[in-house]
């Protein structure tokens, strides 16, 4: 096989991954927008597993160290900006709140222990790895 035909099927399996999370992510959005939150979440599960399906029933490796190493760094650069931007948030919104200027939503408590949560378990994972 040519390496541009090798390339050219990377991309395509690339695209019905994406296509496939794509349009689950919409047919759920559309089915809970006009009450149908059952079928919205079969059709959900649909895309997911037309992604898996994709990417587990290609013979072509779809990813390489360089897609390997570029995840590494954007999940690293999206986790600090996220990081630091709760860490002047949080503070924020408790001022805010106890001056009677603005009340944040109670999403916003379950989204700072989700936050601490996930802190939390990056901290013993990094640890685990790095003392294994």
């Amino acid at each position: 096989m040519s390496s541009s035909s090798r390339q050219a099927r990377i991309r395509r399996y690339r695209r019905l991954m994406a296509g496939s999370v794509l349009a689950g992510t919409l047919g759920f959005i559309s089915a809970e927008s006009v009450g149908y939150p059952v079928v919205g979440v079969a059709l959900y599960w649909a895309g997911f597993a037309g992604f898996l399906a994709v990417w587990q029933g290609t013979s072509v490796p779809l990813f390489d160290e360089r897609d390997r190493a570029l995840e590494r760094r954007a999940i690293a650069l999206a986790a600090t900006v996220f990081t630091l931007g709760m860490i002047l948030l949080w503070p924020t919104m408790v001022v805010l709140s106890e001056i009677d200027v603005y009340t944040p939503p109670p999403a916003f408590d379950g989204a700072l222990l989700a936050i601490a949560v996930q802190s939390g378990l990056f901290a013993l994972t990094y640890g685990w790895l790095r003392y294994r």
